[in-house]
């Protein structure tokens, strides 16, 4: 963790629905991968849509930056939402809780994931990665940028 992070505070005791976290969010990710032994940077937005959340962005390494961007399918509704691959197969299902711990098996490799809701305006998602090619961490931080009207 860098000066750049926070310090993980206390989920929110507000009720949240799913269509309070739709808008522009600045997004700051760290990433060490620990079977490659590099750590990685991701700085850039999401745009959350009621069907969809579309990360655009750099990817900074020891090797240079990148452009990157990424897309999964929304399905929101009172109890929660469904996040999907851009493919359409289902990757989590979040609930309404301020602190939430997932699970996705994809082929041999599982991911144990953590989303923490501080407030309609952040939260704070971290994965641990583990598998015969993959073993990586990655620590997200989304802040909610104001409409400017």
């Amino acid at each position: 963790m860098t000066s750049q992070h926070r310090s993980v505070a206390p989920p929110t005791h507000e009720p949240l629905q799913p269509a309070d976290f739709v808008g522009l969010w600045q997004v700051r990710r760290r990433l060490v991968d620990h079977l490659g032994h590099e750590t990685l940077g991701f700085a850039g937005q999401a745009r959350i849509e009621t069907a969809s959340i579309t990360e655009t962005g750099e990817v900074h390494s020891s090797r240079g930056t990148l452009e990157a961007k990424r897309l999964y399918l929304l399905e929101m509704d009172a109890a929660g939402v469904d996040v999907r691959f851009a493919g359409g197969a289902h990757f989590v299902h979040l609930g309404l809780a301020p602190d939430q711990r997932v699970l996705h098996h994809c082929g041999d490799d599982l991911y144990e994931g953590r989303f923490i809701f501080r407030s309609r305006d952040c939260w704070i998602e971290f994965w641990r990665v583990s598998g015969p090619r993959k073993r990586y961490a990655s620590l997200t931080r989304y802040e909610r940028i104001p409409d400017p009207a």
